[in-house]
């Protein structure tokens, strides 16, 4: 079968790309995985990722149950707590993301695209005019536009087409359930994010809680997946400070383990192929946020798509490459903050505990900080991400270093000014 456009990957950056261009082209969406066995996902969506979904998936409450109202930045003494209430509107909506993702990929094939799930792709032949795609099952597509939007499921794929690939973490969560009352007596915040270099040293352990449910593990370890269980449940059973989140609550019996993969890649493009969200490493290097870089990456890639269409343009890499300089243009300072982030903390060595407390003393102190976090939650679109102050994030270092012990401001400072230049 022929298409022009041929996406393979029907996560949040491909279900959202294959939405938006199936009005302009005939499209082809494929998925390695049986998505009626896709796992349980609860997550944080703050207002800054709003403006890519329509009004009506917004407002659908079996999509987005709650309101996202407090954040808790956890230290091993002082909490960080970002409160909407002290400046406005919340912070966002929390997602159950597998539910979002059947949603997107039933108004795609509304709009009279094609889905087919488990459907692996295990070779891509290149033609002068054309791609063509094989699968597990033997059947063989073309299209005139490649688009790999795999997450970190299918990387050697992208690889074997000349790709670079970015670099592959791997973290693990599992789900908890329990009356809504009780969620809300144990936990009163939506958004749990802690740093504790025991549990490890790339990634945050975090809770997302939902409606009757919420979600609990840890990023950032490239541990076997055994060992990864094993941790969980310890941190689980034996770790008091999260304890109190989950008693009387019902655990899943199974625990979900997924690479995430982060670091941009150098060329998000070539000949009649894109790459698009996490299998481009367009996820937030401190926070793992992907959901975000997936929705403006689909959404950057929808219209620099569009636009060659309409002018008749071929797909030749010449032409692919305004995708490639609208990323950069639109992610460069956000990925600053990104980049600046992950070296304060991931690369603090054995201090990387008493900066990361410094940071959650330091929201607790001071309003304008909390304000400026509050803020980035709420960036409104396209060029306002393009326009993010990295200022705001000098700001914080500045803060974070006044509030070290004294002899640790010291020993550090150079520390924190490198980090400043990264800025």
């Amino acid at each position: 079968m022929n298409f022009e456009i041929i996406i393979i990957g029907a996560g949040i950056s491909g279900a959202s790309f294959a939405n938006k261009i199936v009005k302009f082209a005939k499209t082809l969406l494929l998925d390695a995985q049986d998505i009626s066995q896709r796992p349980k996902s609860t997550n944080i969506f703050p207002f800054h990722n709003k403006s890519y979904i329509e009004e009506s998936e917004w407002a659908n409450e079996e999509l987005f149950p709650i309101y996202h109202l407090k954040t808790n930045y956890m230290g091993s003494t002082i909490n960080g707590i970002i409160n909407s209430e002290e400046f406005g509107r919340p912070l966002g909506k929390v997602v159950y993301l597998e539910k979002l993702l059947d949603r997107l990929i039933q108004k795609f094939e509304e709009k009279g695209g094609i889905f087919k799930d488990k459907q692996k792709v295990i070779k891509i032949n290149k033609y002068n005019d054309h791609l063509e795609i094989i699968t597990n099952s033997g059947q063989t597509y073309s299209c005139k536009l490649l688009v790999f939007a795999t997450g970190s499921r299918a990387l050697d794929l992208q690889r074997s087409m000349g790709f670079d690939t970015p670099d592959e973490y791997v973290g693990i969560y599992c789900h908890f359930h329990g009356d809504e009352d009780k969620l809300n007596e144990n936990l009163d915040v939506n958004y749990l994010f802690h740093i504790n270099i025991k549990i490890s040293r790339n990634g945050p352990l975090f809770i997302n809680k939902g409606k009757e449910r919420l979600s609990i593990g840890f990023l950032g370890d490239n541990q076997p997946i055994q060992e990864l269980g094993l941790k969980l449940d310890n941190i689980i059973n034996n770790y008091k400070k999260i304890q109190p989140f989950i008693e009387g609550l019902t655990r899943d019996s199974k625990a979900i383990v997924a690479k995430i993969s982060k670091h941009p890649i150098k060329s998000f493009s070539r000949e009649r192929m894109l790459v698009l969200g996490e299998a481009a490493g367009l996820v937030t290097p401190f926070f793992y946020e992907g959901i975000l870089c997936g929705l403006v990456s689909a959404e950057i890639a929808s219209y620099t798509t569009k636009s060659l269409i309409e002018n008749n343009c071929d797909f030749n890499q010449l032409s692919l490459r305004q995708y490639d300089n609208e990323i950069t243009r639109v992610f460069r300072n956000f990925f600053k903050n990104g980049k600046g982030s992950e070296y304060i903390f991931y690369n603090a060595g054995s201090n990387m505990q008493l900066i990361w407390d410094s940071y959650t003393k330091s929201i607790f102190k001071d309003k304008k900080l909390r304000r400026y976090i509050y803020e980035a939650y709420q960036i409104e679109d396209i060029e306002a991400l393009t326009n993010y102050d990295t200022s705001r994030d000098r700001y914080a270092g500045e803060r974070m270093l006044a509030n070290l012990p004294f002899l640790s401001k010291i020993s550090l400072a150079p520390f924190f000014l490198k980090a400043r230049f990264i800025l």
